[in-house]
C-alpha cells in the first residue's frame, strides 16, 4: 500500500501491517485499562487507537533517520516500508566506510530514544493536568525506549548488529569478513530467541502470546542474517566480473514501425526455439533506437496490439541505462535495485554488445 512520500521517499505498508496496527491497539487499550485511569470503554479504545497510530509514526521516524543519514553518505534510499514486524528503509547499497555504516546504523535507535524521552518527559509533566495527554506520552515514552533498546542488540539484521559490523568492518578493515561474522552472530540470537520463544509458548503460563511473538522475530531476524551473508557473497562475486562477462548476448532484433500483433505472431508464436529471448532490441533501419522486454509488451492490453507499434511500446535506447563492456557488474545490480529497470545495456561505440538482468547477475556469481 502507497502511503505517502516525505523528502522524496516513499513510504509503503504491506498489509501484514494491519495486523500490526490491530496487535498495538488490543495491546495498548489492555495497559490503559490496567492504569484504572477512570475512562469509559469508548474512551479507552480511542486512546488505544490514537496510540497506536502514534507508534507506527515512530517506526516510520526510525526509518526516516536511517534513510536521511543514508543519503547524506551518497546512499540512495527511495523506499521505507512497514510490515508485521516494523519497518525497513531500503537502502540499495553497502555503507562507503566503517563510520558511515555505524553513523547510519545508530540513527534509527537514537531518534527512537530522542522520541521516547521527550514523550516519557511530557507524560510525567502533564500527568495532572491532561490525563490523557500524559497517558499517550507514557505509551510513546515506553515503546520508543524499548524500541531502541531492543534494535541495540548487537545481531544482524537489527541495528546493533550493523553497529557491531561497522566495528568489525573498522577493527579488520575488510568489510566481506565484518558482515559474515555479524550475520552469524545473528543467526546465534536468532536461535536463542526462537528457543526462548518456544519455552514461553508451552510452559503453561499466560505468556503464550509473548512466546509466539519471540518466535516470529526469531525467524525474521535468522531469515535476514542469512541473507545477508548470501548478498555479501553475492556482491564480492561481483565485484570481480565486468558487464562484458555476465551480460545476456540473446536478444532478438525487431524494425520500428512493425505492430505489435505482428510482432507477437512473428517472434512468439512460430518460435524457432522453445523460449524466446526476454528483451528484443528495436532498429530504425540500421540504427538502434529503443529495447521492448516480454514484461513491457505484457502490459499492453491484447485488443490494442493491432494499432500500437513496437517503437511505440519501447524504452527509447537514449533514455535506456546502460554501461560500457569493463565496467563492473556490481555496477548494474545498483543500477536495477535503485532505479528499478528491468535490464541494463551493453554499449560500444553505439552498438548493442548484450543486457545483463538480475538472473544474469546471479548466474554469474554462482559460477564465480
Amino acid at each position: 500500500m502507497r502511503l505517502f512520500k516525505l523528502f522524496g521517499i516513499q513510504c509503503t505498508a504491506s498489509w501484514s501491517w494491519l495486523v500490526l496496527l490491530a496487535l498495538l491497539v488490543y495491546v495498548a487499550y489492555s495497559l490503559f485499562r490496567g492504569l484504572r485511569l477512570g475512562f469509559g470503554p469508548v474512551e479507552l479504545w480511542s486512546l488505544a487507537g490514537v496510540a497506536a497510530l502514534l507508534s507506527v509514526a515512530s517506526l516510520f521516524g526510525h526509518e526516516l533517520a536511517h534513510a536521511l543519514v543514508a543519503r547524506a553518505f551518497g546512499i540512495p534510499v527511495h523506499t521505507i516500508s512497514l510490515f508485521l514486524l516494523g519497518g525497513m528503509a531500503h537502502i540499495t547499497r553497502e555503507s562507503p566506510t566503517p563510520r558511515a555504516e555505524f553513523l547510519i546504523a545508530v540513527a534509527g535507535p537514537a531518534s527512537s530514544l530522542a522520541v521516547g524521552l521527550v514523550a516519557a518527559g511530557v507524560s510525567w509533566g502533564l500527568w495532572g493536568v491532561a490525563p490523557p495527554v500524559a497517558v499517550l506520552g507514557l505509551w510513546l515514552g515506553s515503546m520508543n525506549i524499548l524500541l531502541a533498546i531492543f534494535n541495540l542488540v548487537p545481531a544482524y539484521p537489527l541495528d546493533g548488529g550493523r553497529v557491531l559490523r561497522a566495528v568489525l568492518w573498522f577493527a579488520g578493515e575488510d568489510l566481506t569478513w565484518a558482515s559474515i561474522v555479524a550475520a552469524r552472530v545473528g543467526q546465534v540470537a536468532a536461535v536463542a530467541m526462537l528457543l526462548s520463544g518456544i519455552w514461553i509458548l508451552f510452559d503453561g503460563s499466560s505468556g503464550a502470546l509473548s512466546g509466539l511473538w519471540l518466535i516470529i522475530i526469531a525467524w525474521f531476524m535468522y531469515a535476514g542474517a542469512t541473507s545477508s551473508q548470501y548478498a555479501t557473497r553475492f556482491q564480492d562475486a561481483l565485484r570481480e566480473l565486468t558487464v562484458a562477462s555476465v551480460m545476456d548476448r540473446d536478444f532478438g532484433r525487431v524494425q520500428a514501425g512493425v505492430s505489435v500483433k505482428s510482432f507477437a505472431e512473428e517472434h512468439l508464436l512460430e518460435l524457432p526455439t522453445p523460449t524466446p529471448p526476454r528483451a528484443y532490441a528495436i532498429y530504425r533501419d540500421e540504427s538502434l533506437v529503443g529495447l521492448l522486454s516480454l514484461r513491457q509488451l505484457g502490459r499492453i492490453p491484447v485488443q490494442n496490439w493491432s494499432e500500437t507499434r513496437v517503437d511505440g511500446a519501447m524504452v527509447p535506447i537514449e533514455s535506456a541505462p546502460a554501461m560500457e563492456p569493463g565496467a563492473p557488474a556490481l555496477g548494474a545490480l545498483h543500477v536495477i535495485l535503485e532505479d528499478g529497470v528491468e535490464h541494463v545495456a551493453v554499449m560500444a561505440e553505439g552498438r548493442l554488445l548484450g543486457l545483463v538482468t538480475h538472473t544474469e547477475l546471479a548466474r554469474a556469481s554462482q559460477r564465480s
